[in-house]
């Protein structure tokens, strides 16, 4: 037996071949040195028992009856088993017979009567092709998934990094704020003093809470993706949200407030994740808003789609045209026949997005330049 990285019992040729003798004689060498084999004597046959038992190799007659060589490659090149070597036999030299045998998807052209063992190194060398073309793409399968791992990861390593600096930054920034004026300025009164130290513990609690939350999702591995939906009310939600933020509108003297048709709107929605959105919005509002300006949260019912209609409005500095072209991606007239702008990515706001979307709801924004700017949210109540 010649020496090879190939193992002949884990491989099965099909002999195809119309004369006999020469099926006999493949299969005789072939089994001689442990490959397995299959025979068929026409095309046809060849191509009914390759659907039912695909080879490993075939080994390709081109001169036969009713359907030659040459149309049993062409047809397998048609089908899933395109990528099975084949090494078509002739007993001719002839350089047409050789084009129309690669055209037709051979591998390589073998003249009868071959030599025995340049046949078997052919056959070995063609396997071995193609158990290195399997294991490439298998490991390009693998840097892919790995690929995506990493890309997935590095997308939840930008959502904490983009809600640490809206949930955790803007609110010690307020506290912060807040020690200063209470360590510098002496002629305070007693009551502000009292009025900024309340402000300051609440807001420590609520820093508190979100840190411990981000680290109790790291212990329960929490995915990014996952949206679990829960009866929840959304104006609670949205007065955590203003009470989290409440200590930096009032270093920056921003006026924040929330109106809502109800008391209590209790709905089924992912209550950390719309949290988290409303809480970017307003963050962003107090980020572009000028001292003694205003925030508004307001909470509707749309009774025309039975959906819920949040919507964060500032009196800030508004968006640019020049950058509202990159910042939205499309534009939308159909809610209640007014203009809306779809929200794209773009200001850090992808998870905003993502999360509104993951709800089945929308998100679209309408912004005037030294105006202000007003990011509107539809969810479902069906969920």
């Amino acid at each position: 037996m010649l020496n090879s990285d190939v193992n002949p019992l884990d491989f099965l040729i099909h002999v195809v071949d119309d004369a006999t003798p020469n099926v006999v004689l493949l299969s005789y060498i072939l089994e001689a040195e442990g490959f397995k084999v299959m025979k068929s004597y026409d095309g046809d046959e060849a191509l009914e028992q390759i659907r039912e038992n695909a080879p490993d190799l075939i080994l390709l007659d081109i001169k036969m009856p009713t359907m030659s060589g040459i149309e049993v490659g062409e047809e397998l090149k048609r089908t899933e088993f395109s990528d099975i070597p084949i090494i078509f036999l002739s007993s001719t030299n002839e350089s047409i017979d050789k084009v129309q045998a690669f055209e037709a998807g051979g591998v390589d052209f073998v003249q009868k009567p071959f030599d025995k063992d340049e046949l078997l190194i052919r056959i070995r060398n063609h396997l071995m092709l193609k158990v290195l073309k399997a294991e490439t793409e298998r490991q390009v399968k693998i840097l892919k998934d790995r690929e995506m791992e990493l890309s997935l990861a590095n997308r939840d390593k930008n959502s904490l990094m983009r809600m640490l600096s809206h949930d955790i930054k803007n609110p010690l920034s307020g506290i912060m704020g807040l020690i200063n004026i209470l360590t510098e300025d002496k002629s305070l009164e007693e009551e502000e003093k009292e009025e900024m130290l309340v402000l300051v513990k609440e807001s420590s609690e609520k820093l508190l809470s979100v840190v411990k939350n981000v680290l109790d999702k790291e212990v329960d591995a929490e995915g990014y993706d996952t949206v679990t939906i829960k009866e929840s009310d959304i104006v609670e939600v949205a007065k955590q949200v203003l009470d989290a933020n409440s200590a930096k509108t009032t270093l920056k003297k921003i006026n924040l407030k929330l109106e809502s048709d109800f008391d209590s709107f209790v709905f089924g929605f992912d209550q950390q994740k719309i949290y988290d959105v409303l809480n970017t919005l307003v963050s962003n509002g107090i980020k572009f808003t000028l001292s003694g300006g205003t925030i508004s949260l307001k909470i509707q019912k749309n009774s025309y789609n039975d959906r819920a209609l949040i919507s964060i409005s500032d009196t800030g500095i508004g968006i640019p045209n020049e950058m509202l072209t990159n910042f939205l991606i499309s534009s939308d007239k159909s809610q209640n026949h007014h203009p809306k702008l779809v929200l794209g990515s773009g200001l850090g706001l992808e998870e905003v997005q993502f999360f509104v979307e993951a709800h089945e709801g929308k998100i679209w924004v309408k912004s005037e330049e030294n105006i202000g700017t007003t990011f509107f949210i539809e969810l479902p109540m069906n969920n």
